[in-house]
């Protein structure tokens, strides 16, 4: 699909589930059936949805994998039920417990991070054993066939309606009529499409589609978008009618959804700069109209790649106010009719419109009725635009209902990346407002809402004013002992807070005697001596002297943790 335009997009994230479809390869699945040991059948299945064959780093795992396994570097392999332990000589020796019912709870004492070439190479020696692991490795990479022979075939549909069509005049209805007629053809003559091959199917649709694109740049632009209006309704009903769950989308072709939600914004950016030519005003009144139908009548499913087309298009093309105006009435007609996902997306609709009519209390308004998660991540759509612009009075609102559904919303984001990186959004929108308004009780909130993803920002920002005692605080929050911590910064807290760092330490080294194990005993003892260290800066040895003896009596039997105290000189020889 073309990039058109180079308009600044608001960031934006979706809180619908990742994941992994399920059942991707049949003949695997059924190969994996007929396995004896149930555990490494699913484990068999689940690797093969976790790592794609088309991407190129997964597929480089896959074959570093299967060389130690062929060269024979899997050793001590032990298989159960539920686990398949073993060594594989690399350049390192690494040990490999695969969790054969959780495969993502797998260890390697290499310091990959995820699925590994060790946890690999075992699971093949242990698969080898029950199957071939070769055809296990055919069916893994059988979608990349289906999807070149989908593209050939879809190729050969769009060369026949070259053959068929002609070129089409700027008129709507027959535009639409035109990517119908392709659509069906391509996307919908199979009595079935696998959700891996949709990507390439729609690419040769849109090919087709440009294909009679007018001459013109006006022509084309509009064309173009009239196009991805259409497309990305149809595909949202085609992926309903093939009965593709919302994990499958996301992993094979929620890129196509984006692409057109992007594509349609930067193309309404650019007709929305130009004064387009007279004798539109029908053709935009039906355009507007198929618009508004993306937040309703019956199109399932990719919620916010829909909604953020809607919102962008009314941004950037429709702007005028007489046509917000109008649209709002309409919108404020079909909302008391709507419920589920029309419903929010009508009520989103309504605070758009009044956002970029600057009836900010009525938006306001209207936010404060809709579930956190939901408004809180379009929040920052409003936010962004506003900060961009630095209408700081109109922002503080909206910072406001943020701050107030954050922890919510951060919940509904999918995974623990995207999250993170939503977090980090919002912040870096938050920070000019507080700085610029002086309101950092606002940018404080925002923080303390968003941890544990916030916890360097806020940890950073307490410890630069000084606030120690909530730095210490933070610290204890996040499960962090003293031997976590930077030690620059424990140096600044020894000085300024000395009790919170006893305190401290008294619990980091009772965590590591309650280990039981030498390593732990020897880390202990060296806390212990900088604990004695400050109680004698505080002319408390006294304290520190009965604390000592109670805690060697109740630790009398573990003589290798006396045994590293009298080696760090806490007990006199």
């Amino acid at each position: 699909m073309e990039s058109v335009g180079g308009t600044r997009q608001p960031v934006r994230f979706g809180t619908g589930l990742g994941g992994w479809e399920q059942g991707s390869f049949c003949n695997r699945k059924r190969r994996c059936v007929l396995m004896r040991n149930e555990g490494l059948a699913m484990a068999a299945e689940r690797l093969g949805d976790m790592l794609s064959p088309h991407s190129e780093e997964d597929a480089r795992l896959m074959q570093r994998g299967m060389l130690l396994y062929r060269q024979g570097m899997v050793s001590q392999l032990l298989i159960d039920e539920e686990t398949v332990t073993a060594a594989v000589q690399d350049v390192v020796p690494v040990r490999v417990r695969l969790e054969l019912l959780f495969l993502e709870m797998s260890e390697c004492t290499c310091p990959a991070a995820g699925i590994c070439r060790h946890q690999l190479a075992v699971f093949f020696a242990a698969y080898g054993r029950e199957g071939s692991v070769a055809e296990w490795i055919e069916d893994w990479r059988y979608p990349m066939r289906e999807k070149k022979a989908a593209a050939d075939w879809g190729l050969k549909r769009a060369r026949d309606l070259v053959k068929a069509k002609e070129k089409v005049e700027l008129d709507y209805r027959l535009w639409i009529k035109s990517f119908s007629e392709s659509f069906h053809s391509i996307m919908r003559s199979k009595k079935y499409v696998n959700p891996y091959v949709v990507g390439e199917l729609f690419e040769v649709y849109w090919r087709r589609l440009r294909a009679d694109s007018p001459a013109d740049e006006n022509g084309r632009l509009l064309y173009e978008l009239a196009g991805i209006v259409f497309s990305i309704k149809e595909l949202a009903f085609l992926s309903e009618e093939l009965g593709h769950t919302k994990e499958m989308v996301s992993r094979y072709y929620l890129h196509v959804f984006s692409e057109l939600e992007e594509a349609g914004i930067r193309i309404g950016s650019r007709l929305g700069a130009r004064a387009l030519p007279l004798g539109l005003e029908s053709f935009l009144a039906d355009l507007r109209e198929d618009v508004r139908k993306l937040l309703t009548g019956g199109v399932p499913g990719v919620f916010n790649e829909r909604m953020y087309l809607y919102m962008g298009l009314w941004t950037v093309l429709f702007k005028s106010g007489p046509l917000l105006e109008e649209e709002l009435g309409k919108i404020e007609t079909a909302a008391p009719d709507a419920d589920g996902e029309s419903r929010h997306a009508l009520e989103l609709a309504k605070v758009h419109l009044n956002f970029m009519l600057r009836n900010d209390s009525e938006a306001i308004c209207v936010l404060s009725g809709i579930e956190n998660e939901i408004a809180g991540q379009f929040l920052l759509f409003w936010i962004d635009r506003l900060a961009d612009m630095k209408e700081w009075s109109r922002l503080g609102p909206y910072i406001d209902q943020l701050a107030h559904k954050l922890k919510d919303t951060i919940a509904s984001v999918a995974g623990y990346q995207g999250r993170s990186r939503f977090v980090k959004a919002v912040l870096e929108t938050a920070l000019p407002f507080a700085e610029a308004t002086g309101r950092m009780e606002v940018f404080e909130r925002l923080l303390q809402q968003a941890l544990p993803y916030s916890y360097y920002d806020y940890g950073n920002l307490l410890f630069e004013r000084g606030d120690y005692e909530k730095w210490a605080d933070l610290q204890t929050f996040m499960g962090h002992q003293y031997t976590d911590l930077p030690s620059a910064r424990l140096k600044v807290l020894e000085k300024e807070l000395p009790e919170t760092v006893m305190a401290m330490l008294h619990q980091s080294a009772a965590r590591l005697i309650a280990m039981r194990n030498r390593p732990s005993y020897r880390s202990a003892a060296r806390l212990l001596k900088k604990l004695r260290t400050l109680y004698k800066k505080q002319k408390r040895l006294v304290e520190w002297e009965a604390f000592f003896e109670a805690l060697l009596e109740r630790t009398k039997r573990l003589r290798a943790f006396h045994e590293e105290c009298q080696r760090s000189k806490l007990i006199d020889g």
